[in-house]
């Protein structure tokens, strides 16, 4: 009895960092209700010092590797690692969003209890050591992206673009739960380092194929990569900007740690694993491996033909889902190493592009690439910074996005039999360094439209994108702590 009070009290302490958020969620909303402080400068309050904390209860956890709450959750490095991405996400969207023009002031206290609310979500992706926390975790980050989706509710388009998300979202998590029904009736276990051994003995291969692949398609939503990719262009196309922005990291990198996890534990083993025999683990890390080069591909191809810059981020966003999943396919504690580390260099470099797009909405009131045309020449600094997110997510030195892509080309020609995939990245690097050079001959090498309206900037969206562009460059240079805390902070 003893025993089951300590592991009780030691899960709740380990839990604490998600607990803070929850505590904030509900104070926001409380906040709220009451006439002296619902005011939108107190949601954001309110949200940025709840993420602040919880962020430091994450890094107040003990080091190593625990489970809690019976095998539910895992509190070690890689999660803590991820929970501190999402925070920094979604503190950096929240601020931006107070000044942004797409975000409505009125409603401001549901938007930041949502942005809580999905980071809570992604906390809980991160850690998910079991399927049902799996899946959990999975709607709660959905259901909290549907609202922020549909935010402007008398936008037509952010409407369309929040019911499309629900009908896309629905269809991937029944698919997913399914294939967890059928992994569960298989070998009688929800905790994902139990599930190998169990399908070692199982009867029904083809069953257990279906179960598995059943799961790998749900999470692939999750990261917007093929088959489940479909819904990204439309829905960060219609979303309020800020939202599209936080889409495109947030839950992107909390599904990239949950398939690791996934992948780690309950799918790939070590060589020599005395249940390894009769399992054609090669299987699955090809399907890996095919999904990657597709989505990059199709990724990229599909972002040359695009005049909204919103869109064509989009498309950039499923590109590097595509190079992301190339570190994973090599099953190897370097390999998802590399994957974190492009995950934080994306959300760096991603952000700063989607908050140039932010902080551009209130004067152009367009987001079409010809509406860039001199931007130059009206907002030199703005177009300067773009540039250099641009460089960066195409994977140009000295940006930490190039430093990203190193570790990634890294990875994969470490791995047996996979050159041939660091020569598709490759060649998708030189085509998306192409639709990026697009944005950048609009701003640089071609003339404002005529009656283009003057640019202003919200001196914090200037702080801001400061921020953002000072780690892109540095990081591409000097990244050797970074790499050295992601690698220290170990494998699921």
């Amino acid at each position: 009895m003893d025993s089951i009070q300590d592991h009780i009290i030691s899960s709740v302490h380990a839990f604490a960092p998600e607990g803070v958020l929850a505590a904030t969620l509900l104070l926001i909303i409380v906040a709220d209700l009451l006439p002296a402080t619902s005011r939108p400068g107190v949601s954001l309050g309110l949200a940025l010092g709840g993420l602040a904390a919880s962020a430091a209860a994450v890094v107040r956890l003990p080091a190593g590797e625990t489970l809690i709450f019976a095998g539910m959750l895992a509190t070690d490095g890689f999660a803590a690692t991820f929970k501190l991405v999402a925070a920094a996400v979604a503190a950096v969207v929240l601020v931006v969003s107070y000044r942004a023009t797409d975000v409505d002031r009125e409603h401001f206290a549901e938007y930041c209890a949502m942005a809580v609310a999905l980071s809570m979500g992604a906390y809980v992706m991160a850690a998910a050591a079991n399927l049902l926390s799996m899946f959990l975790a999975f709607e709660l980050v959905s259901m909290s992206s549907y609202i922020l989706t549909a935010h402007l509710k008398e936008d037509s388009k952010s409407s369309e673009a929040a019911l499309k998300y629900v009908v896309f979202s629905a269809s991937s998590s029944a698919v997913m739960l399914y294939g967890m029904s059928l992994v569960y009736g298989l070998t009688g276990t929800l905790v994902l380092q139990s599930i190998m051994p169990g399908l070692a003995h199982s009867t029904a291969p083809l069953a257990q194929s279906v179960g598995v692949l059943f799961i790998l398609a749900g999470l692939t939503y999750k990261i917007a990569a093929v088959p489940y990719h479909f819904w990204c262009p439309d829905v960060y196309e219609g979303a309020p900007a800020p939202v599209a922005a936080f889409l495109s990291v947030g839950p992107k990198a909390a599904g990239m740690a949950m398939l690791a996890r996934f992948l780690n534990e309950a799918l790939f083993l070590p060589p020599g694993s005395p249940i390894r025999a009769g399992i054609d683990f090669g299987n699955w890390q090809t399907a890996i491996v095919l999904v990657s080069a597709v989505t990059m591909t199709l990724g990229n191809l599909s972002a040359l033909r695009q005049t909204n810059v919103k869109r064509l981020l989009a498309y950039s966003s499923i590109a590097h889902a595509g190079y992301m999943l190339m570190a994973l396919a090599v099953i190897r504690p370097f390999g998802v190493a590399a994957m974190t580390f492009y995950v934080v260099a994306y959300a760096i470099m991603n952000l700063g592009a989607f908050l140039v797009v932010i902080a551009l909405g209130k004067s152009m009131r367009s987001e079409e690439l010809d509406s860039y045309a001199g931007l130059g020449a009206r907002a030199p600094v703005v177009a300067v910074l773009m540039a250099i997110f641009l460089f960066s997510l195409a994977g140009m030195p000295p940006t930490m996005g190039f430093i990203g892509k190193l570790y990634l080309f890294w990875a994969v020609l470490e791995g047996r039999g996979l050159a041939w995939l660091a020569v598709v990245a490759a060649l998708n690097t030189v085509i998306a360094l192409y639709y990026y050079a697009r944005i950048l001959r609009q701003m640089f090498f071609l003339p404002a439209r005529e009656g283009a309206a003057e640019i202003r900037v919200e001196p914090i969206h200037y702080v801001v994108l400061f921020l953002l562009a000072i780690p892109t460059l540095v990081l591409g240079v000097y990244w050797g702590p970074l790499w050295g805390a992601i690698s220290a902070a170990g494998t699921p």
